[in-house]
């Protein structure tokens, strides 16, 4: 990276909402667009000025197919969030706290259109965002993912960031990475078995409904080693996520070494009185395949040939040079040489500016402030 180009953040749209809406804003009735879209602003330029990121803001569009089923479990959870939200204001009069915010689909509109607004690239997707924010933080050598969601800790995403600690306070801004090889060695589980995990604890392909007799066997063998008279130290959730951990490990080696080849022999031992094994095996297989890597870094080619608006373009090779001059000798020693050399050194920048004139590339700023300082 070049030291003036700004770090690319990718951030997840919808859940973004939640750090974005201001904690004094009325989610009940809403209407505080003002406040919103100076929330918004805020937020952009905190990023861009303090943290010198360019950020890429990714809204999901429709729901595939293959996660309808989890897709209406969720909307179901927000009924069930909106019941208590009714039931605070009908027994105490006002609104619940932030836990209970739901961002309805005016709040998603009003902030794609302030963010185009901000000069920031959002980036709609035909389903879900996690692939899609994958490939282009990749391809694009993104700083980092800012987002929600476990996925990316499933992939080998760059840098994850978690939306959920975000915290901004004035030029400050603060959250929490998540080092998946840390989480890997701290629960003594490979990396190559994160698909499989997820797809055992419920993910968008596999649905948590279709595991609860799994899920169910799994708490009923840890509640008989505790002991029934044991109190509970974890919620039943936590208690979940180890009993699926412990499974995975306990797997034999010849099988953890290639899941894909195995997974008819995992089943029979997670789903073991399945009706239809072979559209259970294909469940999975879909369900695993989400997290294949397939892609490649990019090379220096792709960096150069990208023409995005949003993304600072590399220099050509002489202005590069001169920049390079610029930083290590300082402006005594390059005023110096400018008057020692002013026919040939500054008709050289004539050059190179006419010819970026003639183009839309972004360096001719740099071409033109060169000028002026020779």
């Amino acid at each position: 990276k070049q030291w003036y180009q700004r770090r690319v953040r990718v951030i997840e749209g919808w859940s973004c909402l939640r750090s974005v809406y201001g904690p004094h804003m009325d989610f009940i009735c809403g209407g505080q667009y003002q406040e919103f879209r100076a929330s918004i602003r805020r937020f952009v330029n905190t990023f861009q000025q303090v943290a010198n990121c360019e950020l890429v803001v990714f809204f999901a569009g429709g729901v595939s197919q293959e996660e309808r089923a989890e897709w209406a479990r969720r909307k179901s959870h927000n009924r069930d969030t909106i019941g208590l939200v009714m039931q605070s204001l009908r027994q105490k009069g006002y609104s619940p706290d932030r836990k209970h915010f739901l961002p309805n689909e005016t709040h998603v509109q009003v902030f794609r259109q302030v963010l185009l607004s901000c000069h920031v690239k959002v980036v709609s997707t035909p389903h879900s965002t996690g692939r899609a924010m994958l490939d282009y933080a990749h391809k694009n050598e993104a700083y980092g993912i800012l987002a929600n969601d476990s996925d990316f800790i499933m992939v080998n995403a760059p840098r994850y960031f978690s939306l959920h600690h975000l915290r901004i306070s004035g030029n400050t801004i603060s959250t929490m990475m998540i080092d998946r090889d840390k989480i890997a060695e701290s629960l003594d589980l490979p990396l190559t078995l994160f698909p499989l995990l997820s797809c055992l604890l419920g993910n968008d392909i596999v649905s948590f409904e279709l595991l609860e007799p799994f899920h169910s066997r799994l708490l009923a063998l840890v509640d008989e080693e505790d002991g029934e008279g044991k109190k509970r130290e974890v919620s039943d959730g936590l208690q979940l996520v180890g009993a699926v951990i412990t499974f995975v490990r306990e797997l034999e080696p010849e099988v953890q070494t290639d899941i894909t080849g195995n997974i008819s022999g995992i089943l029979e031992k997670v789903l073991p009185d399945a009706e239809d094994k072979e559209e259970l095996r294909a469940l999975f297989l879909r369900g695993l395949e989400q997290y294949n890597e397939t892609t490649v870094a990019p090379s220096a080619t792709d960096s150069n040939t990208d023409n995005s608006p949003f993304t600072v373009s590399f220099l050509s090779n002489a202005s590069t040079r001169v920049i390079k001059i610029i930083k290590s000798v300082g402006m005594i020693l390059l005023s110096f040489m400018a008057r020692k050399y002013q026919l040939p050194f500054l008709s050289w920048l004539v050059v190179i500016s006419e010819a970026g004139e003639k183009s839309s590339d972004p360096r001719v700023d740099v071409l033109n402030h060169l000028w002026r300082f020779a």
